[in-house]
């Protein structure tokens, strides 16, 4: 049986032309003071950052993310079905992360890869995301990677600075955090950092790395 709205509260229902106005005016001066706190007022498509901020990896690991910033596509060997890659805040067991990933660049292409790109993958949430004393944790690190070469597990020209290594979780979800930098140059060997207490950020400066370009983000649990 449907439910009928008797036509008296149907004209009070109705919101009057001046209250519509008001409305419109009040939409056009929020959107704009959101994306310009909140995200690059310049991009025609902030949406990624906007992913980034709602998952609080921004502020939390990065300050914020270029207009040309592309998604980076991952699989896991234990993650049915392997032909479709994990999402964006996508949650996944501990187990199923055991195995270093696929990574591949997934964008519109408007981004000109060219020249040598390290990939830095951490956990913002060790030891647990209610107490982050020892985060950032560097899960894996990978400099000079071909800029045609979209496949990093299977690379064999790139140097591979830290090996991917899952952490076991202790609580919590974690935000297992993959980004993406450009390289100044194609020989990038910097020494290996310690696991824990690293600042992501702090890296990046004192290399001179550009970006992130791409990257992605998503959830573990211990399961």
């Amino acid at each position: 049986m449907g439910f009928m709205i008797p036509a008296v509260m149907k004209k009070k229902l109705r919101p009057s032309f001046g209250t519509l106005r008001f409305m419109v005016v009040l939409i056009a001066a929020v959107v704009p003071a959101f994306f310009a706190s909140h995200g690059n007022a310049q991009c025609l498509n902030p949406s990624p950052e906007l992913v980034f901020y709602r998952g609080g990896i921004i502020p939390d690991v990065i300050p914020s993310v270029p207009c040309e910033f592309q998604q980076l596509k991952i699989y896991y060997p234990d993650v049915e079905p392997f032909l479709f890659p994990v999402s964006f805040n996508e949650s996944l067991f501990q187990k199923q992360t055991w195995a270093a990933p696929h990574v591949e660049v997934f964008g519109d292409g408007e981004f000109p890869f060219t020249g040598c790109y390290t990939l830095l993958m951490v956990d913002p949430d060790f030891p647990s995301p209610t107490n982050r004393s020892i985060c950032e944790v560097i899960l894996w690190m990978v400099t000079n990677i071909p800029w045609d070469l979209s496949i990093f597990s299977e690379i064999t020209t790139a140097n591979v600075v830290l090996p991917y290594i899952p952490l076991t979780i202790i609580a919590g979800r974690h935000r297992y955090t993959l980004l993406l930098y450009e390289q100044t140059n194609c020989s990038f060997y910097p020494p290996a950092p310690g696991r824990i207490l690293f600042c992501l950020e702090a890296f990046v400066s004192l290399y001179g790395l550009i970006g992130p370009v791409a990257g992605i983000y998503f959830g573990a649990t211990a399961g």
